[in-house]
Parts: structure tokens; sequence; C-alpha cells
């Protein structure tokens, strides 16, 4: 009533309504059961842009939001990921000359990695997939995809395989890095910028290639940043995305086989065709520094005894890795271990079958538990299948 009266016109043509923010056990907030959260003493805590994000990223329509603090902190720590990230690009941008072009500045696509081309490509996808969820008033799927993009690909991925350049001799591939690295940080303020103002406004004033302040800079959108994503390259995604898969899967067998992250091992890859192999072998610098590799060997997978192997299957593409553990476990420990974690699993998929098998439960209980209960059955029975080729190698 309000804007009718002093503006002539309603005040807004589309609502968000949203369910109830409760508390980290699902109650409803009041003061009188003593479980509600003083936003103002949250954002002192945390900031503002912690919160914002908290709420955006779990906020949707028709459900309610059980709100912990513990989320919080998390995304807490998602800002001083941004920030750190950014000193750190910053840091390397020192004797970067920014091109008169500024924002439209487009580097040679010659002089770009394959870690230039793919980081562009996500950039593009990230972009596409926040504007379309915007639009759709899905406002936590655009927060997560930002989320992912940022923390994943860019700050754990791509600043870590540019290092080399970015610390290396002046060259054409090092400028090209440099002004890949300027542009997609533009970006990623810019595209972070509605849902974490503050932070964002403040980084993106140190940034090398901007503009004036960030809340009058332009949304990105595929369609107002056609030349910039040109020079991505989806065929580098795909390579990456096989470099990515390799390198978790060294560290999955690190982890499992409890060896130290900094102790240098031997892996064999053995790839399903040759493609994939040419790309390893092309990709071979990057495997043995990420995966922090003594060898990596490129062929036939040969014996598998007393080794550990992790599969990596993608749909267009199959590399099996493998680790010879002797001399780096002991062998007698692992078999202990394996075996303990398939009675364990065994157990477990004991109790879940006999519930399963329940005529009462199946009646009674909702499609989704029914059907997550059937899904995690098959992925016990999968991981002790797993477990049992691992236990036939050592012995």
């Amino acid at each position: 009533m309000m804007g009718l009266e002093f503006m002539r016109d309603v005040p807004f043509r589309k609502v968000y309504i949203h369910g109830l923010i409760r508390d980290a056990e699902g109650k409803k907030m009041s003061k009188s059961t003593g479980n509600a959260l003083d936003p103002v003493e949250l954002i002192e805590e945390y900031g503002a842009d912690a919160l914002r994000f908290t709420l955006m990223a779990q906020i949707s329509g028709g459900r309610d939001l059980k709100f912990s603090e513990s989320r919080l902190e998390g995304y807490r720590n998602f800002m001083n990921k941004i920030w750190n990230a950014t000193r750190f690009s910053l840091n390397a941008l020192k004797d970067f000359e920014v091109p008169a072009e500024g924002l439209k500045a487009v580097p040679r696509k010659s002089d770009l990695s394959v870690a230039d081309q793919w980081i562009v490509w996500e950039t593009g996808q990230v972009t596409k997939h926040v504007e379309d969820f915007l639009e759709q008033d899905r406002f936590s799927d655009a927060a997560n995809a930002l989320y992912h993009f940022v923390w994943n690909e860019f700050c754990d991925w791509y600043l870590e395989v540019v290092k080399p350049v970015i610390y290396g001799e002046p060259s054409d591939e090092r400028r090209a890095t440099q002004l890949v690295l300027a542009q997609t940080l533009n970006r990623i303020m810019r595209l972070l910028h509605p849902f974490t103002p503050f932070i964002t406004e403040e980084l993106f004033a140190k940034l090398p290639i901007r503009g004036g302040a960030l809340i009058v800079e332009p949304f990105p959108t595929v369609r107002n940043d056609k030349e910039w994503l040109a020079v991505g390259s989806k065929e580098a995604a795909f390579e990456m995305q096989i470099v990515k898969e390799v390198i978790l899967a060294i560290r999955n067998i690190r982890g499992e086989n409890q060896i130290k992250p900094g102790q240098l091992i031997r892996v064999r890859l053995a790839p399903g065709d040759d493609r994939v192999q040419k790309i390893l072998g092309e990709n071979k610098p990057q495997l043995m520094r990420l995966a922090r590799l003594e060898t990596c060997e490129i062929g036939e997978a040969g014996s598998l005894a007393k080794c550990a192997v992790s599969p990596v299957r993608l749909p267009d593409a199959s590399v099996d890795v493998i680790v010879p553990l002797e001399g780096l476990v002991d062998i007698s420990a692992e078999i202990a271990r394996i075996q303990k974690a398939m009675e364990k699993n065994q157990k477990d998929i004991g109790i879940l079958s006999k519930k399963l098998e329940n005529e009462s439960f199946l009646k009674n209980a909702p499609e989704e538990l029914v059907a997550a209960d059937r899904a995690l059955l098959e992925t016990l029975r999968a991981r002790n299948e797993r477990l049992q080729e691992s236990l036939g190698r050592l012995v």
C-alpha cells in the first residue's frame, strides 16, 4: 500500500516464498524455547557474506531449512578460501601488463595450455548453469554451482596446475596464463557478487582487470561473454577430467593404504585406448608433480600381484591406476585391514538385506527411504567385490 501511495506502482511484481528457517534439530525457532539465533551476533562472529551464502545455498521454495552453525562455519571457510586464492593470484599477477582492451582482451589460443582452455570452458559452463538457475529462482542450485566451481575447479585444481608456469620464466605461455587468471578472477567476483557482495566488492577493487564499482558491473552471461568463452575447449576439459581422476585415484590409494602424502611412489597407468594413452603421456609432468610420483609408466597393466588397483571409468575413457605396495606397506597388516573391512561390510549387507525383506517395512516406509536403502545395498555389495579383488591380489 505504501508503494501504491508514494510510487504509484506495486513495489514487487514477483515474490519468492521460502520455508521456515528452523534450528539444527528441525524445531521451530522461538524465544520461549531458547533456540532462536540472533543474526547480528552471527554476522559479528562469521561475517555477513558467510551468513548470506549459508542461507542461499540451502534454502528452496516449499521446504524448511535446518540451520546449523557448523554449516555457517563451513561457508566462512569458503570466504577465507576466496580471499586466500585472490591474494595468491594477485601475487602471481604482480608483473602482469594489463592489455589496453581490458575485459575484452583475448589471448591467442595457440599460447594457452590445456589447463587454461579447460578453466575458460568451465567458466562458461558455470556461467550458463548459474544464469539458468537464477531465471528459474533456483537460488540454492546457483550458489552450490558457484561453490563447486570456485573451491574445487579454480582453487584446488587450476591454481595448482598453473604454478610452474606462473613461477617460470617470462614467455608467451606465461603471459597468456596470467591473462586467463586475471580474466577468470574478474568473472568469479561478478558471478559471486549477488551472493557475497561485501568480500567481492573489496577484492574486485584490487584486481588488475576491472571496471568501476562491482555493484554496477554487468553480470556475466554466456551471451555477453562469447568472445572470451570461445577460447575454452571441451577437448581440454576432457583431458583435464582424465588427469584429475587419475590423480584422485592415486591419492585414494595413498589414503586407503596409509602411505604418507609426501612419499614418492611408483605408479603404472594402463589406459583403455590410444587416445587416453596419448593424453596421459602429454600430461605426465603434471601427474608426476601433483601426485608426487617417483616413476610413472604408461602402457600395459603387467602383474597385479601385491598391488593396489583403482579403476578410473569415465563415459569415453578408462584407465587402471596400479600402485605396487611392496616396500610401501606391511602386506600382512594390509590383508588384516581388508579382512576386517569385509567383515564389517558383510555385517552391514546382512542387516540391510533383512530390512529390505521385511514386508511391513516395504509397505509402510516412504518410497524415497526404500529406494535409498536399496541403493546403499548395491553400493555395499560393489564395495565388497572390490575388497575381495584387493585381497586376492595380496594373498
